[in-house]
C-alpha cells in the first residue's frame, strides 16, 4: 500500500495560491501614472506649491534665453516651460529630474539649422520641430530596447569637457547684448571677433547690470563653493 503526501499550500491570499500577480505587481506595468507627485498631502501641497513658484522665476527668463540661442521665437520658450512638465509629472516617477531646455541642445541644434533655413523663419521651426520628434521617436525606441546602459560609457572626463564648451559657446553668444553691443555673426568666433572689434563702443549701463547680474555667483564662489563665477 502506497501513500502519497501532497504538501499543504502556505496559508496567504487566494491571487497568491491561485498563481496570479497581486495587484501592485499587476500595476506596475508600462502605465504609472502621477509616481512623482504621490502621495499628495495638505502640507506637501503648499511646500511644492512655493517651490513650484520659485522654479518659475528662475526657469523662465532661463528658457527665453535657450530659445534665442536655438533661434526660435521666444514664444516657443514657453511651449518647452509648460508641456514637458505637464507630461512629466503625469507620466514621470522621479522628484529630481530636471525637465526643461537645456543650453547644450539649444546651440546643437542652431548650430546645425542655421545653414539650412533663416533663423525663427517658418521652415526653421518646421525643421526644429521634425528634429524634436525625430529625437522623442528615438528615446522611446531606446526605452523600449533597454538601451540605457550606453550612458554608463560616456566618461566624467568627456561630460565635462562638453559642457564646460557650451557654457563658453553660450556666454559668448550672450556677450554682445550684456555690453550693449550688436553682433551680427552667427558662429562663436565671429561673435568675439565683433565684440572685441566694438569694444570702444560699449555702453556703460547694460555692462554694469550684468556685472549685477553676475554679483551673487562671485560671492558664491569667494564663499568657499568649487563653482565660480565668471565675473
Amino acid at each position: 500500500m502506497t501513500m502519497s503526501i501532497q504538501p499543504t499550500p502556505p496559508p496567504g491570499p487566494d491571487y497568491l495560491q491561485s498563481g496570479q500577480r497581486p495587484p501592485q505587481a499587476r500595476s506596475g506595468g508600462w502605465l504609472r501614472l502621477f509616481q512623482g507627485v504621490r502621495p499628495v498631502t495638505r502640507a506637501g501641497v503648499a511646500r511644492d506649491a512655493l517651490a513650484g513658484f520659485q522654479l518659475a522665476a528662475m526657469n523662465i527668463p532661463q528658457a527665453l534665453g535657450y530659445t534665442k540661442i536655438a533661434g526660435m521665437p521666444v514664444v516657443t520658450g514657453f511651449y518647452t516651460l509648460l508641456l514637458p512638465l505637464l507630461a512629466f509629472a503625469v507620466f514621470g516617477s522621479s522628484r529630481y529630474l530636471v525637465v526643461a531646455a537645456d543650453s547644450a541642445t539649444a546651440a546643437i541644434l542652431a548650430g546645425k539649422l542655421e545653414g539650412m533655413a533663416p533663423v525663427a523663419s517658418a521652415r526653421y521651426v518646421a525643421l526644429a520641430s521634425t528634429v524634436a520628434l525625430l529625437t522623442a521617436g528615438f528615446l522611446l525606441l531606446a526605452r523600449v530596447l533597454k538601451l540605457g546602459f550606453l550612458a554608463d560609457f560616456l566618461s566624467q572626463t568627456v561630460l565635462t569637457g562638453f559642457l564646460t564648451g557650451v557654457g563658453f559657446q553660450v556666454g559668448i553668444a550672450v556677450l554682445g547684448e550684456m555690453v550693449g553691443l550688436e553682433v551680427h555673426s552667427n558662429r562663436t568666433v565671429g561673435q568675439l571677433l565683433e565684440v572685441f572689434r566694438s569694444l570702444p563702443q560699449v555702453h556703460l549701463p547694460p555692462k554694469d547690470a550684468a556685472r549685477l547680474r553676475c554679483a551673487p555667483v562671485g560671492v558664491r564662489g569667494s564663499l568657499g563653493h568649487r563653482s565660480g563665477g565668471w565675473c
